[in-house]
């Protein structure tokens, strides 16, 4: 199975004037005005690069949002613990995890997640996807497996041969080069379906231990 990112995200990854563009217009640090010397009949051109900029940013973030449910809803419904899970609301999320899940932000972390609980344990599981959008793009997956008295279960748990990083922020990533996007190419999802699934059935086997 394959996934592919919008054409304005794609534009954005491998056109290196969209890139340029883009960046400029989106960056906080400095006033979007009109270019001094610019035209009457220039003026919507200039509007539509600024809605054009929008666009790949907001289309990016939908991007990571589908891309999270195309790969960690299927494992989660076919896991055998699913029943057990929570799913904490957004805002629960966020402040869980110390990010926020609007447009901009999304677009600057270029990650996305989801929290949940575990049953009656006192365990607490967030799930992301992470794309790294300079060439070659590249998706990884993070987990974070805590307790709610703050016991670190990540750093401790064996989640499966692709899952080859944990960071000092308790989270588990899966290797670079696990899954690699060439100019803007769709993504083959096999191996992060895989992925997806070794880690849970490791999470399982740590709440039965």
């Amino acid at each position: 199975m394959t996934f592919s990112m919008p054409e304005s995200y794609r534009a954005y990854c491998t056109d290196l004037a969209v890139r340029n563009a883009v960046s400029h217009i989106l960056d906080k640090k400095r006033a979007l005005s009109l270019p001094p010397d610019i035209d009457w009949a220039d003026l919507p051109a200039f509007h539509r690069a600024v809605l054009s900029a929008q666009q790949v940013r907001c289309e990016f973030a939908i991007y990571l949002v589908s891309l999270w449910d195309t790969v960690w809803q299927p494992a989660l419904d076919e896991s055998s613990f699913a029943s057990d899970l929570s799913r904490w609301t957004v805002a629960e999320t966020e402040n869980w995890c110390g990010t926020k899940f609007d447009t901009n932000t999304v677009w600057e972390n270029t990650w996305f997640g989801r929290g949940f609980g575990i049953g009656d344990t006192n365990l607490q599981l967030g799930l992301a996807v992470y794309v790294l959008p300079d060439p070659p793009q590249r998706v990884k997956l993070c987990l974070s497996l805590w307790g709610a008295d703050n016991t670190d279960h990540t750093t401790e748990t064996d989640f499966g041969d692709d899952w080859t990083e944990k960071d000092e922020e308790g989270w588990a990533n899966t290797g670079e080069h696990l899954v690699s996007i060439r100019d803007g190419e769709a993504i083959d999802l096999g191996s992060l379906h895989r992925a997806a699934a070794d880690a849970l059935i490791a999470i399982r086997n740590d709440i039965r231990g």
